[in-house]
């Protein structure tokens, strides 16, 4: 994981710097200095991968034109050499200067979709204009982004202070009577709330793209953990570094010895409690191994001895528990390392899980069978298994839980649930993770809904308490990590309240550590939606089943027998294939989307699309339409992709529409389906947040329901991914692949078949040693003698690893020896050595 650092920094005259000499030199190009008539030269400068300025949607039309026609640095000399002549003072500033590291766990492309996600949300969006720039020297990926001190205006720019307005429309005073006033797009006082939102939009790509990584953004401090923050050391000090280095002199700088001496500090924090280690591997995960523990080690720690010595001493600390020693899988040959956690760790979920197991053991909260049949006589449609799940739900247990499989009802089911419970008295109210599916489940079912965080915030201020007449709904529980679930179980125990779980454990996993609802469902029993409605032929509705249970080999198998799964030898042709099957398959009267995992793929997939409708003549070149993502052009009969929710509309993030009438910066569009079919306008200026949307990201389609769907399979894919891409169909489905790609590692089932859920300690508790670490974890006053034996046996057990790494590494150097001829082979030295 590359370091999590985020910097803020003002570009100013004071400082002996230029707005213009910044942008050549991140830019890595030739500019003209118009206020010194002069030129600066960084074309030969490397590093550079990507490069985008951006203008906020409601630019005026000066600022469009001066840049107009112009390549992505030419608009950036361009713009700060306006903003350089604006400014007159020789101490002005000019511009705000952000400097961020990307996670090396995510490629080029999902980087600069991350990227271009955080600039459209908190850059854009607050009519700031966005040049940034994406650098990745070897071993350190990061963008520097420039944006504006002073809001644009149809003459230029405006005033970087602006009064404070009150509740009465009147400018604020001070108590000396003067008028208060606030930095506009805020300085550094925004520091945090811009760090903040650039980690949400780090840890939201991060899990999109199936890395089970979660950086904080709080300080060290503030999350609990012992060590102080480095600093970030930036590509030039690195440049030095590595020379003084080759060169054997020491280099002398203020940030390279800053940087060292925290390391030092921070060296010295883990060697006195390496503990700290721990707090930071068990955020993330609730069962872990040496790896882990060691990969989160070599951030801090450079000596191989050094850091040999405390993975020792982390992996026999009295806080870890082992919970598998190493093993060998025999069917595959592989060795499986052992595995640990902590006391911590394994008391919150054993704790988690025996409250849960009291909970199912308490009968209050149950619906009379006369309000349940009068609810089932109001819905007809329900079906016995749908039925089924309402009288579980709906039972005296003050605790219960749906696994809905996508396409099974889930939503239908609950809103009838939900009018039983209010028959009977009671309250009902519900959580999900995130908004967009709290949202959700008060629009479909009826459920008065906030996110998981919103209701920890109100508890802490004593607002919207529950008691004994709450029934407590949380939706896609299948997301929510160990530590946020056993809070809110315990909550639901000491207020008197029900606990209702709904969730699918196949489809997205908890970005932080433990799966608990998986956990919790294993105990307390639950009712299972398999009957899949979404689609409409029964080999279909089985393969889905098949993919819900991770059963993808036999749902491959059955599209494949029915020619659903179409190879390609490369994957450009496989692309090929799937648009001219698109094309000739298209009819307007039918919802049909191409998904892909990767947003690169996506583009491009839109835009071969759309050519060939083009071609057709069914649609014309159409009208450009300002989108955050640059122009596009939309004609009436377009399919299009809203990506960002707004409740003026009524649209959601992945919302798909079709224009009916299309203008210059102005859309009318068709949402929405059947009976709830209706038509929302959209205004670039208002609204921009929308592209053309033939095809989507795999992401933005769970919870869609089309006719017809084309997928594209790409490397990145895993079971989870393919479930959802492969239940969004009515009618048809087809799979297009290049197996050569696929071939090179392991073949299209095998990739497809990767599963990436998250353990919990309980995963373990039918073993010896698991009853064993609860019993240590548990006891207190545990003896040091128990302690003593279990490191003595943790510390033989790694001597006699190193021993057998050591003795591997002597023969592989021996064999490498004799191969050059260095060494004589082992017989012919044996029998030299004869007397």
């Amino acid at each position: 994981m590359a370091i999590a650092h985020f910097s803020v920094s003002i570009v100013s005259r004071g400082d002996g710097r230029s707005a213009v000499l910044s942008a050549a030199y991140r830019h890595c190009a030739r500019m003209d200095y118009e206020r010194e008539a002069r030129t600066i030269d960084y074309s030969r400068k490397q590093g550079l991968v990507h490069e985008e300025f951006l203008l906020p949607a409601d630019a005026p039309e000066w600022a469009r034109k001066l840049i107009a026609d112009r390549s992505t640095a030419g608009a950036a000399e361009a713009f700060w050499n306006k903003v350089e002549a604006f400014e007159k003072r020789v101490d002005a500033q000019l511009a705000k200067d952000l400097t961020i590291a990307l996670p090396l766990e995510l490629s080029v492309e999902q980087n600069i979709a991350l990227v271009r996600d955080f600039v459209e949300r908190d850059i854009l969006s607050n009519g700031m204009v966005a040049d940034w720039v994406y650098h990745d020297n070897p071993g350190n990926p990061h963008i520097h982004l420039m944006t504006t001190l002073r809001p644009l205006t149809e003459d230029g720019f405006g005033a970087k202070k602006v009064a404070v307005i009150g509740d009465d429309a009147q400018p604020l005073r001070n108590k000396a009577g003067k008028i208060v006033y606030e930095l506009w797009a805020g300085d550094t006082q925004d520091f945090n709330a811009f760090r903040d939102a650039w980690f949400v939009r780090q840890n939201h790509h991060l899990a999109l793209n199936g890395v089970n990584l979660r950086i904080d953004g709080r300080s060290y401090e503030k999350q609990g953990i012992e060590l102080v923050p480095t600093i970030h050391v930036g590509v030039g000090a690195k440049a030095i570094q590595r020379k003084a280095t080759a060169e054997g002199w020491k280099p002398s700088l203020e940030r390279l010895d800053l940087h060292e001496a925290r390391k030092a500090e921070n060296l010295r924090r883990i060697q006195a409690r390496p503990e700290i280690v721990l707090d930071l591997v068990t955020r993330e995960k609730s069962v872990f191994d040496e790896r882990d523990v060691a990969k989160v080690l070599h951030r801090y720690v450079d000596d191989s001895a050094v850091f040999q010595q405390l993975l020792a001493r982390i992996i026999q600390s009295p806080d870890v528990l082992r919970l598998q020693r190493d093993t060998i899988a025999f069917a595959t040959v592989e060795r499986l390392p052992a595995r640990y956690t902590t006391r911590e760790l394994i008391r919150l979920e054993a704790e988690m899980a025996r409250r849960a197991v009291w909970l199912a053991g308490r009968e209050s909260h149950g619906v009379p069978e006369k309000l349940l049949e009068a609810t089932f006589a109001r819905h007809a449609r329900l079906s016995e298994e749908q039925r089924t799940a309402i009288e579980h739900v709906a039972g005296s247990a003050r605790i219960a839980a749906v696994v809905g499989r996508a396409g099974a009802g889930k939503t239908t089911m609950m809103k009838a649930a939900r009018e039983a419970w209010e028959l009977a008295g009671y309250r009902v109210v519900g959580a999900a993770l995130a908004g967009k599916a709290a949202e959700g489940l008060e629009k479909e079912a009826g459920i008065v809904s906030r996110t998981l965080a919103s209701w920890e915030l109100r508890w802490k201020q004593g607002r919207d308490t529950l008691d004994a007449k709450t029934v407590f709904v949380m939706d896609e529980a299948g997301m929510v990590a160990s530590k946020q679930m056993a809070g809110f179980v315990e909550a639901v125990v000491r207020a008197g309240a029900k606990l209702v779980l709904v969730g699918d454990p196949e489809q997205l996993q908890p970005i932080e550590a433990g799966a608990a609802f998986r956990a919790i469902a294993d105990r307390i029993g639950y009712a299972e939606l398999e009957t899949i409605y979404r689609q409409r032929e029964e080999w279909m509705r089985k393969a889905s089943l098949d993919l819900a249970r991770g059963h993808v080999d036999q749902a491959l198998a059955a599209y494949r027998s029915q020619s659903r799964v179409l190879g390609s030898e490369l994957k450009a042709q496989a692309v090929e294939n799937l648009i001219a099957d698109w094309n000739r398959d298209y009819d307007p009267a039918k919802t049909t989307l191409i998904l892909a995992h990767l947003r690169r793929d996506v583009r491009m997939l839109n835009i071969m699309a759309r050519e060939k409708l083009v071609e057709r003549g069914i649609l014309s070149e159409g009208h450009g339409f300002r989108t955050a993502d640059g122009i596009r052009h939309f004609d009436a009969g377009d399919q299009i992709v809203f990506l960002k929710n707004e409740g003026s509309l009524g649209v959601k993030n992945g919302m798909i529409g079709r224009v009916v009438e299309a203008a210059p910066n102005r859309l009318a569009v068709m949402v929405g389906e059947g009976n709830r079919r209706r038509q929302v306008t959209v205004e670039q200026r208002f609204y921009n947040n929308l592209d053309h949307g033939y095809a989507t990201t795999i992401h933005k389609s769970q919870g869609a329901t089309v006719d017809r769907v084309k997928v594209l399979a790409s490397l990145s894919l895993d079971r989870h991914l393919t479930y959802v891409a492969m239940t969004r169909h009515r009618e048809d489905l087809q799979l297009y692949y290049g197996r050569r790609s696929f071939a090179f590692n392991g073949g299209l089932t095998k990739i497809l078949s990767r599963r990436n859920a998250k353990e919990t300690t309980l995963d373990y508790e039918r073993g010896t040693l698991y009853r064993q670490a609860l019993s240590f974890a548990e006891n207190r006053g545990l003896r040091i003698v128990h302690v003593a034996r279990t490191m003595l046996r943790d510390r033989l057990d790694l001597t006699l690893r190193q021993r057998s790494r050591l003795a591997d590494l002597t023969v592989r150097i021996r064999a490498a020896g004799e191969r050059l001829g260095l060494l004589k082979p082992a017989m012919q030295a044996k029998k030299e050595a004869r007397p």
